[in-house]
Parts: structure tokens; C-alpha cells; sequence
């Protein structure tokens, strides 16, 4: 094993040569063709159903014989798999768990916005009430009246409420991220990978300014063992072994390939070195070998000197920025450097074993504001279980079960094979020969009939007379033995899946005789059993999600402005800002799914109760479609936030209705006093009248009243004014019957409206 070349030494003396000799180093320290490989790639095929036949060599061939006849057994070992089940089921729950992530801001100016954004708010509340106090008062301040909530009330919404806009940027940079990269499916297809081996990998890099990502199979990637590190990304160096076409490589490295080195890779010079054609390589079964080469991607935790340079600004202000170790100072400027070494992530490429490309700092070294030497490598990956110990998978576990599973199959046909149920031994010579019977046409008539004929004369080789008493039945039925070895095979069945965690009711293999209780008790365990697996993974998605978002950040270095479709299919717009992006330090938060899931199934229930409660269908039809809690909590509140504006609007109308009621009723109570005084007066005026008649009746042509007038000219008169009156109080009926019918035009109205 080569020793791996002085990593702390400056940047001028990191030559090609030196990163050859990185690279040949951690290439030595790594092995593609280890039994562990091996062993893995076994469990991929169990998975499959394929059998390993030296596993079964002590069943069928318990002698180790070399002969064939001795060796050749009445059954055929074969593949009754119990493991793709079991696997199977863990991936559809996977698949239906909600996809629920969070983004946040770790910067430590947070608090100081979130200050500075309660200041603006609360400036706007003092301004509006400042109008709305003028607008009381009548005074024509040109800015409506707006009707606002407590200030406390205020102040613990905005607190509480308050998200940074670099976060919200985040999480839609994440969410345009799940729909372009299609992470759903990549994640769905390491957690199959985290099932059958036990260990998951996945590679993120930049191309043309875009994110990439790749779930990278367990066999095809090598790393530091080291006991304290949980995630790959975390150690000193990974490396990864492709099965590259020359098309496919010429494609890759065009701008990098000499063309020599173009010429030398149509014929591919390592294709039986360096165990390429292992026995457990899955390519190699199919493909051409002839046009194959292998690539290697060595990425390494080398040092770098870094500056921080402190310098004043403009305005005579101390500031600081990092430098490389090419930096002049500037002899007019008050400038000071202290220098540091740190990590720093480099990477190379081996083809077909002696051309090396691209061997230079990799373009995302995700580092820390707080700490500039730590940064991570490209490749991220975990192992479920090897604490102490070699790890285990899901599959590995099953394997033994699946063994005994099908050995036991192998012997059950072995005694079906030689299951020869009842068997009659009679005498040879009973056989009514003398009549024209053999033995073939006995066996017939035995057959078809049931009953068969003999000859009670018959008699033996020396002449003497058959007995019938040497007649026998033999038993060779093997009916109790074959049912219990299938027994055997159920309980073999039984015990693998109860290993795992997977009972009957979690198949959903329900029995008349379990109740309510104690089965959902039985899903409950079972779930629990299985929960470190989706825990665990799920911590390792965490991880992936902010390797992700650092990654972007360098490829979005200058923005980015697209179009892409969100987790519950709603068309959204992306709009990075470079600036604040940059500056951003991001956390990933995935929610514990079990928990989340059963949230989300138990609102399911509720929503009949919504809508027999006068819930809107679009607001039930959201928590049906959705998949996400907090999706659903978000579109919950706004659903409560409208209906308390609906609320507040329909008390404004009951206030408006109820004060234009009262208003009609003054008006009714005032209109009636003006009617009762006018009959009033028109009582008054007809007793007149009538007295009047009365005198006119007696004196014609008097003039009791001494006006100079005749006093039936007077009563004319009277009469005249007295008609005025009533014409008068016709108007005001008709003015009265008028207004009521606008009130209860006005009332119809706000009754349609608060409907």
C-alpha cells in the first residue's frame, strides 16, 4: 500500500504529479472485490429470488459425491421466496409516508430582522390609527378607516407567524429541487438499497449551473472505515468505481481528453486488470467488455492556507474578508493578514487505469460560517447497523429463513415423490391366466372397476394349492409427514416476518375472531418494530436535503428565475436572488413521518364531521389530496382566517341592519305622531264643520260672525282649507307606505348578503 503524498503544502506545489500519486494512494487503500461486495451482491440476489446452489450443497449432495447417479435425487431445489415480500411491503409504506420537510435560517442576524420587521409593522398600525382617529373626528385625511385588531394581538402574530424571506427563498429552492431532480424516486430507490445491503449512497455535483444528484449502488463505492463517522460525506475520502463505454467517457471528459489518450480508450487496456471482471460484477454478465473501461472518481480531504484579511472601508470601518494565499497586501491601505490552514475538498479521475483528468478543488466545498475548515465531500451515504460489529440489512437477515425456507421445500417434494400411499401384495398366480388374463389386463380391470378377478384353483410352481391368507396392504402413504413439514414451512414463514416486525394484521390478514383492539394493538407493535429503519433513513434524507440546498447555492451563484410544479401539483415561480441566497445559512428539518402520518389520517376522518359541520368541498377536497400536515395546517388557516373575515363582515351588516332598523322605527314612531296629530286636527276641523252646518241651517243668509262676509261664504271657505288638510294627509300615507317598502328592500338584501 503506497503512502499517501504530504497534503499541507501550498497550492503552487500541487501538481499533476502529486494528484496522480493522491490518487494511486486512496485507489490502493480501497477494494472493489472483497467478500463484503461479494456477499452484497448475494443479497441482492435473494431479493431477487435467485439461488446461491452452493448454500444447499449439505442437502443435496450430503455425501459429497462426484457421481451423478449418487447424487441425483427425486426433486429439484428451487426458490420459494419469503424475503421480495417483506421488502416489498417496506417499500409501498415508504412510498405512502408524507413528504414533509422544513426550511430554516441558522444566520444569527434572524433575530435582528424579525425585530426590524415587527418596527416597520407596528408603524404602519400606529399610522392607521392615527387616520382612523382623524376620519372619527371629520376630518378628510384622503385614507379610509380600516378596522384593526389588539396591539398585543398584533405584536404575537408577527412573532409568531414570522418566517425569514431567505427562508422562504430556501424552501422553494428545496421544493423546485424535489420536482426537477425527481427526488421522490431517487430516495424511493435508496431506500431499497438501505433494505437489501444496509447501506445507502448518493452523489451531488453541478453541471451547466444545475444541481445533480445520483443514488450510487453499494457496490460500486468505497470510503474511510473510520468507527465516529455516521455519514460519508463526514469522512476523509470516498471513492467510486463506474463500468464506462469510450463513448460514454469521451462524453464526460471531451474538453479534458487528449487525443491520444481518445485513441488509446478504443481499445481499453485495464479490462482484466484490477478485478473489473469480478465474478459478482452484475455488468459484466451483459455487456460488451470489449468497449468498456473502468473510471474511477477519487475525492479526498486535502489542507488549503486561507487569510483573513482585515481591512477599513470608506467610512473608517474595520472589516474582515478570507483570501487565498496569492494575496499582496496593498502598502497604501492599513491591511493586515492572519493566516490559517483548513480542509478543502479536492477530486481526480483515473480512466482505465493510467489517464488521470480533472484532478483539481472541487467546486463545492459546503462550509460552515462559523467554521471555515469544515466542509464535505461530494458522495454522502450511511450504514443501518455496525456498531461494534459487521453491519446487517433486512435481507441479510432473511437469508437464513429463506435457506431453511427452501430446504424444507426441497424435502416436502422429496416426500411427495415418495408418498406411494396403500400398496396390496397378492400372489402372482391368482391371476385367471387360464382364461386369458394377465398381468396388465388384472392391473386394468383393478383400475376401472375397483375389483379385479382371480383364480381360487391356481396353484404354485411345485403344484400346490395358493392360500389367500399371505394377501397384505402395505401403507405407504406419507399424508401426517407432509403435513407437517408444510406446518414447518408456515412457522419458518411466520417467524422470519415477526423478526422483521410484519404480522399477519399488518398484511392486513384479519381474522373473524380479532377484535377491533387487539388488532390494532398488533399494527401498532409491528410498526414500532419497524420504525428505526424509516428513523434512520429519514435522518440520512435530512442530511441529503441540506447538501442539496449548499449545492445550489453555488451553482445558483448568479439567481435563478424558472418555472416548476410543487408537491401538490400547483404551478409555482422560483425567483433566487443571488445576494441574499449567498449569505443564507440553511438547516433542513425532515418531520418524524410515522408520527406525521398518523396526523394526516386521523384529520382524514374528521373531514365528514367538517362537512356536516357546513364546511366548504374545496376545503375538504385539500385535506383529502394533500399529503403534507403542514400543507394542510397552512390551507386550514387560511380557511379560518377567511371564515373569521366572513364573520366579522356579517356582524358589520347585522350592526348596519339592526342600526337602519332602529332608524326606520323612529322614523315609523315620528311618521305616527305626525299622523295622530293631523286626525287630530281633522276631528277638530269636522265638529267644526258640523257646528257650522248647524248655524247655516238656522241663518241662510247671516252673518253671525259680523266679518262682512255671508256666513255660508265662510263655511265654503272651510270647507276649501279643510280639503287642503286632507289632500296633505294623503301624501304623508303615501310617503309613509313608501318609505316602509324601501326599509324592507334594505332587509331582504342584507339578509341575501349574510346568507
Amino acid at each position: 500500500m503506497s503512502r499517501i503524498p504530504k497534503q499541507k503544502i501550498p497550492r503552487s506545489r500541487k501538481t499533476k504529479e502529486w494528484g496522480k500519486n493522491t490518487i494511486e494512494a486512496f485507489i490502493d487503500r480501497s477494494s472493489f472485490s472483497s467478500q463484503h461486495k461479494a456477499q452484497l451482491h448475494n443479497y441482492y440476489d435473494a431479493y431477487n429470488g435467485n439461488l446461491v446452489e452452493a448454500d444447499y450443497n449439505y442437502v443435496t449432495n450430503p455425501y459429497n459425491s462426484e457421481k451423478h447417479k449418487v447424487k441425483g435425487f427425486p426433486a429439484k431445489l428451487r426458490s420459494y421466496n419469503i424475503i421480495k415480500p417483506v421488502v416489498d411491503l417496506l417499500l409501498g409504506e415508504k412510498s405512502k409516508r408524507p413528504f414533509a420537510h422544513q426550511v430554516v435560517i441558522r444566520n444569527s442576524d434572524m433575530k435582528d430582522n424579525q425585530q426590524i420587521l415587527l418596527q416597520q409593522e407596528l408603524k404602519k398600525y400606529l399610522e392607521q390609527k392615527f387616520i382612523n382617529e382623524l376620519n372619527q373626528m371629520g376630518m378628510d385625511t384622503g385614507e379610509p378607516s380600516q378596522e384593526q385588531m389588539p396591539l398585543e394581538e398584533l405584536k404575537e402574530e408577527i412573532l409568531t407567524n414570522y418566517k425569514d424571506a431567505r427562508a422562504i427563498m430556501g424552501q422553494e429552492a428545496l421544493d423546485y429541487m424535489i420536482d426537477k431532480l425527481e427526488l421522490p424516486d431517487h430516495l424511493q430507490m435508496g431506500f431499497f438499497d438501505w433494505l437489501v445491503s444496509g447501506e445507502v449512497y448518493s452523489y451531488k455535483d453541478i453541471c451547466m449551473n444545475e444541481v445533480e444528484y445520483e443514488i450510487v449502488s453499494p457496490l460500486d463505492l468505497d470510503y474511510e472505515k473510520s468507527p465516529d463517522i455516521q455519514f460519508i460525506e463526514d469522512g476523509d475520502w470516498a471513492i467510486r468505481r463506474k463500468m464506462m463505454s469510450v463513448n460514454a467517457i469521451v462524453d464526460s471528459f471531451y474538453d479534458v481528453l487528449k487525443p491520444d489518450e481518445i485513441d488509446r480508450l478504443e481499445n481499453p487496456s485495464g479490462k482484466t486488470l484490477n478485478g473489473i471482471l469480478s465474478p459478482f460484477n452484475r455488468d459484466s454478465r451483459s455487456m460488451d467488455t470489449e468497449r468498456f473501461a473502468e473510471v474511477l472518481h477519487v475525492t479526498w480531504k486535502s489542507f488549503a492556507r486561507i487569510g483573513i484579511l482585515t481591512y477599513y472601508d470608506e467610512v473608517g470601518q474595520e472589516q474582515q474578508m478570507i483570501v487565498d494565499e496569492k494575496y499582496k497586501l496593498d502598502s497604501d491601505k492599513e491591511e493586515s493578514i492572519e493566516y490559517y490552514w483548513v480542509n478543502q475538498v479536492w477530486e481526480g479521475y483515473r480512466i482505465d487505469g493510467d489517464i488521470f483528468v480533472n484532478i483539481r478543488p472541487h467546486q463545492v466545498q459546503r462550509n460552515e460560517m462559523s467554521n471555515l475548515s469544515v466542509c464535505k465531500l461530494p458522495y454522502n451515504g450511511r450504514i443501518y447497523s455496525n456498531r461494534h460489529s459487521d453491519q446487517i440489512s433486512v435481507v441479510s437477515m432473511g437469508v437464513p429463513y429463506q435457506i431453511l425456507y427452501n430446504i424444507f421445500h426441497y424435502r416436502l417434494e422429496l416426500s411427495i415423490a415418495k408418498n406411494k400411499d396403500k400398496i396390496m401384495l397378492m400372489e402372482m398366480n391368482t391371476i385367471p391366466k387360464r382364461h386369458g388374463w394377465d398381468e396388465e389386463k388384472f392391473m386394468y380391470y383393478a383400475d376401472a372397476m375397483g375389483y379385479a378377478f382371480i383364480d381360487s384353483t391356481a396353484e404354485g410352481k411345485r403344484g400346490e394349492a395358493v392360500t389367500f391368507n399371505q394377501f397384505q396392504v402395505l401403507d405407504m402413504s406419507l399424508g401426517q409427514y407432509i403435513a407437517a413439514q408444510f406446518q414447518l414451512l408456515q412457522s419458518v414463514k411466520q417467524e422470519w416476518e415477526e423478526l422483521i416486525g410484519i404480522s399477519r394484521q399488518r398484511k392486513g390478514q384479519v381474522q373473524a375472531s380479532d377484535g377491533i383492539g387487539a388488532t390494532e394493538r398488533a399494527v401498532f407493535q409491528s410498526s414500532v418494530m419497524t420504525e428505526e429503519l424509516f428513523r434512520r433513513f429519514d435522518k440520512y434524507v435530512e442530511r441529503e436535503f441540506n447538501g442539496l440546498l449548499d449545492t445550489s447555492k453555488v451553482a445558483w451563484k448568479d439567481g435563478k428565475k424558472t418555472q416548476y410544479i410543487t408537491g401538490d401539483y400547483r404551478e409555482a415561480i422560483l425567483d433566487i436572488d443571488a445576494e441574499l441566497f449567498q449569505e443564507a445559512e440553511y438547516g433542513v428539518f425532515v418531520k418524524n413521518n410515522s408520527i406525521e402520518n398518523d396526523k394526516i389520517q386521523q384529520l382524514k376522518q374528521l373531514t365528514l364531521s367538517f362537512a356536516q359541520n357546513g364546511s366548504q368541498p374545496g376545503t375538504i377536497a385539500e385535506i383529502l389530496d394533500s399529503s403534507n400536515f403542514a400543507q394542510i395546517k397552512e390551507k386550514l388557516n387560511e380557511v379560518d382566517a377567511a371564515e373569521k373575515k366572513i364573520q366579522a363582515a356579517q356582524q358589520q351588516q347585522a350592526q348596519q341592519m339592526q342600526s337602519e332598523q332602529l332608524q326606520a322605527q323612529q322614523a315609523a314612531a315620528q311618521a305616527a305622531q305626525e299622523f295622530e296629530a293631523t286626525q287630530n286636527q281633522l276631528d277638530r276641523d269636522n265638529k267644526i264643520e258640523v257646528k257650522e252646518l248647524e248655524i247655516a241651517a238656522k241663518t241662510v243668509d247671516q252673518d253671525m260672525n259680523n266679518n262682512g262676509i255671508n256666513d255660508a261664504v265662510d263655511l265654503e271657505r272651510v270647507r276649501i282649507e279643510r280639503d287642503k288638510l286632507s289632500q296633505k294627509e294623503r301624501e304623508m300615507q303615501s310617503k309613509e307606505r313608501l318609505e316602509n317598502k324601501k326599509l324592507d328592500l334594505q332587509k331582504k338584501a342584507l339578509s341575501k348578503k349574510s346568507t
